[in-house]
């Protein structure tokens, strides 16, 4: 009977652990899985489908400037994780439709923000190399051509 007791006990002690255990692991597979997401964005400045789907309400006849005579339909879209990476020029955030989505953060977002923010952050790149003065024509042949109109090439004039 002794030896029994000692069993049971003994078996509820190791189920305990293993609860304890489950949990532990758990946690420690969710940390794993949100340092996998976020390691994808390291130096990484693409979009990451996230294979879920937001439901939009979208008018089919945005011409019409007639409100009652409108006609919207609900379209399912699918979302993507955005990493946000601003020059330095650019200051901290870009700001669509009153959110504000700051550099350096991942944001989960619809097709039609993330071809917003993508094309605003390229202007943004864009914009900082040109103020920069970074040599657009490094790798382009040099050329003798100069223009001029046929009259002062006619005179011989440079």
């Amino acid at each position: 009977m002794a030896a029994e007791k000692d069993l049971l006990a003994e078996i509820a002690a190791l189920k305990k652990q293993l609860a304890e255990s489950d949990v532990q692991k758990t946690a420690a597979q969710e940390m794993a899985a949100s340092i996998a997401a976020a390691s994808s964005f390291i130096g990484n400045s693409e979009e990451q489908p996230t294979g879920k789907t937001i439901t939009l309400n979208v008018c089919l006849n945005p011409g019409v400037k007639d409100e009652k005579q409108q006609k919207f339909m609900d379209v399912e879209v699918p979302t993507f994780y955005y990493h946000i990476d601003l020059p330095a020029g650019a200051g901290t955030n870009l700001s669509t439709n009153g959110t504000a989505y700051y550099h350096g953060q991942t944001y989960e977002v619809d097709q039609a923000t993330l071809v917003d923010l993508k094309s605003r952050v390229a202007r943004c790149w864009d914009h900082e190399k040109a103020i920069h003065s970074e040599n657009e024509n490094a790798y382009r042949k040099p050329t003798a051509r100069h223009l001029m109109s046929p009259a002062a090439a006619a005179r011989g004039m440079r």
